[in-house]
């Protein structure tokens, strides 16, 4: 058996002219991991130039091409999600998307749980929660699934497991069965910091055009973007701290672009009222075992201290 504990893994392609912040991520969780996988796919910008200037001995880059003959495109994630996890020799792989980064408060809890339950085979992957940042650093979605959504980042590598759909989840094929099942999960009561939609409108315009999980979609982004897609009753201001490694790039966002919670939309439609709803049980009740969950809970989900939000305290109404 590997004497390695926690394998880190990300994949990414083009993370730089996506503005993606890949680096970071990588940083985030790299104290805690014995060794880093990174497969990086046939980029034309400078991201593994970023990745080789980590010079770090625990990261081990594979170079990898992206096949133009797997479809539907976002399922491209999930394909080189599974090369890495064939790289990975740890007891744990800690994944990490290119733009999810870790806060250092909770590092220590991470590892720790992860020593704890290294011999317990009855766990088989650790969840975290969705914190999703919507238009700059300051404002986050308050509800679900960018919110009170719980996915697995820690998970056995060895055990069968694969990344499926979007590289979003996993399953475990038992024996590398051809049937899966969602794994057996604890709750660690960690946050996932997630910036896929900390982007200027032009940046945003970007992503929407490049990204291979934005293939065939049909939405784009406008200077209003930030203020139509999601009624202003489903962003928050975020009073906490980001991780330490996003500092330098929150000091170089142009403070111009921040988003404008006034001029968001307050119009919902009935659907939306329905989110509303539901995140509000979510947050009282906290999210239900027999919700649409990738896992399946061992215990239960740890309690959070969450701030007062608009539509909770009757300032903004349904």
């Amino acid at each position: 058996m590997s004497d390695l504990l926690v394998s880190g893994l990300t994949i990414i392609r083009n993370g730089v002219r996506l503005n993606y912040p890949f680096i970071e991520a990588i940083r985030s969780a790299l104290s805690i991991c014995d060794e880093y996988v990174v497969v990086a796919g046939d980029s034309d910008d400078e991201t593994v130039h970023y990745l080789e200037a980590l010079d770090d001995d625990r990261i081990r880059i594979i170079h990898t091409e992206w096949s133009p003959l797997v479809k539907p495109r976002k399922y491209l994630l999930a394909q080189q999600t599974n090369i890495g996890l064939g790289f990975c020799r740890g007891r744990w792989c800690l994944y990490l998307q290119g733009n999810e980064v870790l806060h250092e408060q909770d590092l220590p809890r991470l590892r720790e749980l992860m020593e704890t339950y290294a011999d317990n085979d009855a766990v088989e992957a650790m969840l975290v929660e969705r914190l999703t940042f919507w238009g700059d650093y300051r404002h986050y979605v308050a509800v679900y699934p960018r919110r009170f959504k719980y996915t697995p980042r820690i998970i056995r590598p060895n055990i069968g497991t694969y990344s499926i759909r979007d590289a979003m989840s996993f399953a475990v094929f038992d024996d590398f069965s051809t049937r899966g099942r969602y794994p057996n999960a604890i709750d660690t009561g960690v946050d996932l910091y997630r910036y896929d939609y900390v982007h200027t409108v032009e940046q945003q315009a970007r992503k929407f055009a490049d990204a291979v999980h934005r293939a065939g979609t049909d939405v784009r982004a406008d200077p209003d973007y930030f203020t139509r897609y999601y009624p202003r009753q489903f962003i928050a201001p975020f009073g906490g701290t980001h991780p330490a490694v996003m500092a330098e790039r929150i000091a170089g966002w142009p403070q111009a672009e921040g988003l404008d919670l006034q001029a968001g939309r307050t119009a919902l439609t009935f659907g939306e009222r329905k989110r509303l709803a539901e995140s509000w049980l979510y947050s009282r009740f906290r999210l239900p075992k027999l919700s649409r969950n990738r896992f399946k809970l061992v215990g239960q989900l740890q309690p959070k201290q969450r701030p007062a939000l608009g539509f909770f305290d009757g300032t903004l109404k349904l």
